[in-house]
């Protein structure tokens, strides 16, 4: 598989706001912009993303539709995420269930040549299919598991940063399976990961998943009896934002802990 030495195309503006619709629109109707047919076709497919992000589920597939299949070859970077976003938009239409949102996926997975795009896909159908597997993969094997050693074994930085998200999934695979000492572990791997991301970029985004890294890490702690612990880390969560899902922690740890007045 390759490594590619660059940040995927467009990825930047990914990181510049959270759903770049106006970047990406900015980009397409740029008549001085030297994009070929294909690169254009990869920015459409990134137009529809946001688009399927803002709850645009039409506008997103006729973005999709748009774009003529011959600048999206099977095989091409183009026509991987050409597949990614349709099975994204599938999805967040409420079509995660539905065969052809799978068939998405899958085929994004089978043709990536790049690792990026290929984590990404099995990042996705763990979600439409947590159970599933690749083909020819031991039982013991699931679809984060898989991309979890995709990514790990990267030399790709963006690939890497697949890891903090995949161990985040995992973990709560481990918890819904009655393991909170493994989910625990997990956990504090992804704190460290989002930690680390944030420091070396503190966008929006990046504080966001490393709060919610925290408040994972509290909540395994609970499970594996760790009360006062997990108290702590949600106070200062709740200091320094007063969110729902920390009151609810916070009024079930008090309760196990006696601090209930």
């Amino acid at each position: 598989m390759s490594t590619p030495t660059q940040i995927p195309l467009f990825d930047n503006f990914w990181q510049e706001q959270d759903v770049p619709t106006f970047l990406f629109e900015k980009l397409l109707n740029d008549k001085t912009n030297t994009l070929s047919p294909s690169e254009r076709a990869e920015a459409l497919t990134q137009l529809a993303r946001c688009q399927g992000l803002s709850s645009e589920f039409k506008a997103a597939h006729a973005t999709l539709d748009s774009i003529p299949a011959e600048d999206h070859p099977q095989g091409s970077t183009a026509h991987v995420r050409w597949l990614l976003e349709k099975g994204r938009v599938l999805r967040s239409s409420g079509k995660g269930q539905d065969p052809e949102t799978k068939a998405c996926f899958l085929a994004a997975y089978n043709e990536a040549k790049e690792d990026f795009f290929k984590v990404d896909a099995a990042h996705m159908l763990a979600i439409v299919d947590p159970t599933g597997r690749p083909d020819g993969a031991e039982a013991t094997e699931n679809w984060t598991s898989a991309g979890l050693k995709l990514a790990r074994s990267s030399r790709h930085p963006r690939t890497q940063v697949w890891v903090a998200s995949l161990v985040h999934n995992a973990a709560w695979d481990a918890l819904d399976a009655g393991k909170p000492e493994d989910a625990l572990a997990l956990f504090k791997e992804g704190r460290g990961l989002r930690k680390r991301a944030f420091e070396e970029n503190p966008t929006e985004n990046n504080k966001k998943t490393y709060r919610i890294s925290r408040w994972s890490v509290a909540r395994a702690l609970r499970e594996c009896g760790e009360n006062k612990e997990a108290y702590d880390i949600q106070q200062t969560l709740w200091e320094e934002a007063e969110t729902g899902p920390v009151k609810e922690e916070l009024e079930i740890l008090k309760k196990l802990l006696g601090l209930v007045d």
